[in-house]
């Protein structure tokens, strides 16, 4: 993997088994120069197999997909011998404690709600890919950032 420049988008992959929760993650990033949807996966196999391709710089993943879900995606990429990590952001419809302390130990750089505000959506991207963690819980939208 190339390591990202200021001037280069940040380049992201989206996993949801859900086509119009895909398209519209992808709709929501569309507008952004510095960000560039390179793939879309409609479950955690083929995501293992585009980051494997394509190599982005941030997984954007559902946590429940068929075949594999992100816990495992998340444990897949990050027990490898990849460098860098991969930066992985899982996105859920409830805030469950167990599921956000399990895929953030396992290694994802963030727990990100789906009722996020589209803009916290692309500011957790660009968190992610700057090498910080980031979690949305309950209200704070924005201003929840995980060491």
């Amino acid at each position: 993997m190339k390591a990202r420049t200021g001037t280069q988008p940040i380049r992201l992959i989206i996993a949801d088994d859900h086509p119009a929760i895909r398209e519209g993650l992808a709709a929501i990033f569309r507008s952004q120069n510095d960000i560039e949807v390179v793939a879309e996966a409609t479950d955690g196999e083929e995501a293992c197999e585009l980051y494997d391709q394509l190599f982005p710089d941030v997984l954007v993943l559902d946590l429940r997909m068929p075949k594999k879900d992100a816990l495992q995606v998340v444990i897949e990429l990050t027990s490898s011998p990849r460098a860098p990590k991969p930066r992985i952001i899982v996105m859920a419809t409830y805030e469950e404690e167990e599921d956000i302390q399990r895929t953030l130990s396992a290694g994802a750089r963030g727990y990100v709600l789906k009722a996020a505000p589209p803009e916290y959506i692309r500011q957790a991207v660009r968190t992610a890919a700057g090498g910080e963690s980031v979690l949305s819980s309950g209200n704070c939208f924005g201003t929840c950032l995980v060491a």
